[in-house]
Parts: structure tokens; C-alpha cells; sequence
């Protein structure tokens, strides 16, 4: 979830809670442990491999939440000059624990159990940035601040406007797996793992995953459409959108199919060379292959006694979108690495 939603949620959650000791300043603690596990972006300013591989980690551990809940409970105590430490602490505590729950929601993966397991945990059901998630939050803010007398009921009736949303697209999810899974049961291979990952601008829209021991197969899916548009009209609506200076999101728009017309995209996981074997035992790669979820062997190329090996993971592949975590390793003929790291970083 991105930080704006985490810190007004905060406040949200703050403004809800039946406790006027401590005033304005609930408020403001919300906010600010609405925003705090996200302050390892500093992570990035240093090292970009190095913010893949802290980020949703130490400051998104739920078992942390509760020791960070003492501490900044103490430090608004003492800027305050309030001395109702339970009362901070009953706002800090679900605020942290709701940040991390929201980023569960989402497809990137939270370390929820850091320091002692690195597994990255993801339910799949919201895109990071969703304006109906944000939209519930935000109007019911905005609006308490007019009507305080009832602002800790609007600010109720926003969590459980939140709740249901959020069930409504654990719903939908459901509905795209099944779609995911009719489509792995007709292949003839072993199938290692089945995913369907929110998209933007609809909780109807999903891209599909099911990866096997050779290779990945993607495909979108939008669960609202009845038929597929011919490829005539299909290419009208695309420069329709252009012209309407939406070429972005025209693209976009013409990925998603009806749920029984889903095209899947096979992509190879690897590529018979012995560099791609060499690049696979690398620190490198290996650290991108426990970050990714779908990784597969984008190019293999040697040219003047190099040879570059690109991955990629499909879970960030969109077809007419610039790719994203495109990781590299180069060797000389020689076996020894020249250069590595994202592309474009």
C-alpha cells in the first residue's frame, strides 16, 4: 500500500478509538505510526539491491509492532507533556499492526516474521496504489474534520467501509484463482504454483500466473467483460485512447480478457547456456531469485567476448509497459564477472 493511504489510515484508526486524554495529539500519532514502517525507504537513498532486500522487513515485523508501540508511546508522552502512556499506546499499537495488514493485502511481499524467517508473505487481493481503498479513507477523514462531534462514528463507519471492500476483493480474487486453476489443469505438466495478482484501476481486473518446472504462463483477465472485441475494434479502441492522449492506459485497457477467452503467455524459465548456468550460482542472482516470484531468463546475448545474461520477473512484466527489476550479470570469456546488478541502476 503506498504511504499516503498507510498515514491517513493511521489517523483514521486513530480518530475512531474512544479516548480524548491526550486531544489533537491522537490524531497526530496516527498519523505518524501510519507512516513509520515505511521509513526504510531511506534504504533506497544507499543501495538498490539493498532496498529490495530490507524493505517490508525489520520495521513491518509483527513481532517488533509491540516493542515499537512502547517506544514512540513513550516518545509522544514526553513531547506532549501528556502523561497518558496507555492512551498513545492503544493508538500506536493497531495503527503499526493496520500498516502491516495493508501490506499483506498487496503483492510485493512483508516480512511479517523478521528477524527470524525472510519468507515474504502476500495475499494478493489490492494493487499497491487502489483509489477505492484510498477514496474510503480519505472522504471520511476529510469529512470529520467538519463534524467532530461525530467524527469518531464517520471514522468507524470508514473501517468498516475498508472491511467490506476488502472482503469484496478476497471475493473476486477467489473467483480469478478458480479461472487460473480450470486453465493449469488442462496442461500436460507439473504444475509448481497458481497466483492471480491485483491490477490496477479495477478489483476486476487480475493477471493470472501458473508457473510449471519449465516455464510461466500469463495471462489477463477482466471478470466484467462478457466477449472479447474483434481485433478490428480492439485496435480502434487502442487509437481511440491515444488520441485522447491515454495511450498508457489504452494499452493497458486491451490486455484484460472475458473470463472464459483468457490468453495465456507462455515464458520460458531458462535457456539452454552454460552462462545461464554460471549466472544462477552468482550472490546476485541468487538474492533476485529469493526476491521474485516469477522469475525467468529474459536474454542471453555474447557479443565481443561478453556475455549478458538479463531476468526478469513476470510478476512486474506488462506487455507495452517498460519493464521493471530487470537484474544482469555479464562475464568475460573467462568466466568473471564484468558487471551485475538492476538494469538501469
Amino acid at each position: 500500500m503506498d504511504s499516503i493511504t498507510h498515514t491517513l489510515t493511521g489517523a483514521v484508526i486513530a480518530r475512531a478509538i474512544d479516548d480524548e486524554k491526550i486531544g489533537n495529539w491522537k490524531t497526530i500519532a496516527g498519523l505518524a505510526m501510519g507512516f513509520f514502517p515505511d521509513t526504510d525507504f531511506i534504504l533506497g537513498l544507499f543501495n538498490r539491491q539493498f532496498y529490495l532486500e530490507y524493505h517490508r522487513d525489520l520495521t513491518h515485523s509483527l513481532l517488533l509492532i509491540p516493542f515499537y508501540a512502547l517506544f514512540f508511546s513513550w516518545v509522544f508522552v514526553k513531547i506532549s507533556k501528556r502523561n497518558h502512556f496507555w492512551s498513545f499506546y492503544k493508538i500506536c499499537l493497531p495503527v503499526l499492526i493496520s500498516h502491516v495488514l495493508l501490506d499483506l493485502l498487496t503483492s510485493y511481499g512483508t516480512m511479517i516474521f523478521s528477524p527470524f524467517f525472510d519468507h515474504r508473505f502476500a495475499w494478493d487481493l489490492i494493487f499497491i496504489i487502489d483509489l477505492v481503498f484510498s477514496g474510503i479513507i480519505i472522504l471520511p477523514l476529510l469529512i470529520s474534520f467538519f463534524f467532530k462531534r461525530k467524527a469518531q462514528w464517520i471514522c468507524r463507519g470508514s473501517i468498516i467501509g475498508l472491511t467490506i471492500y476488502i472482503l469484496f476483493c478476497w471475493f473476486q480474487h477467489n473467483q480469478a484463482i478458480e479461472l487460473t486453476k480450470v486453465f493449469a489443469k488442462n496442461l500436460n505438466e507439473k504444475v509448481v504454483q497458481v497466483a492471480s495478482l491485483p491490477q490496477p484501476a479495477s478489483p476486476f481486473r487480475w493477471a493470472n500466473y501458473i508457473e510449471t518446472e519449465d516455464k510461466v504462463y500469463q495471462g489477463f483477465v477482466d471478470l466484467l467483460k462478457e466477449e472479447s472485441s474483434s481485433s478490428a475494434s480492439r485496435e480502434a479502441e487502442r487509437k481511440f485512447n491515444y488520441l485522447l492522449l491515454f495511450r498508457r492506459w489504452g494499452n493497458l485497457n486491451n490486455l484484460y480478457w472475458p473470463p472464459e477467452q483468457v490468453q495465456y503467455k507462455p515464458w520460458e524459465k531458462f535457456q539452454d547456456s552454460p552462462w545461464v548456468k554460471k549466472a544462477l550460482t552468482t550472490d546476485g542472482v541468487k538474492f533476485y531469485y529469493w526476491f521474485a516470484r516469477f522469475p525467468v531468463v529474459s536474454s542471453v546475448n555474447s557479443k565481443d567476448g561478453r556475455h549478458r545474461v538479463e531476468f526478469v520477473d513476470i510478476r512486474f512484466l506488462v506487455p507495452n509497459i517498460r519493464p521493471h527489476f530487470i537484474y544482469h550479470v555479464e562475464f568475460d570469456d573467462s568466466g568473471k564477472i564484468q558487471s551485475e546488478g538492476f538494469v538501469g541502476h
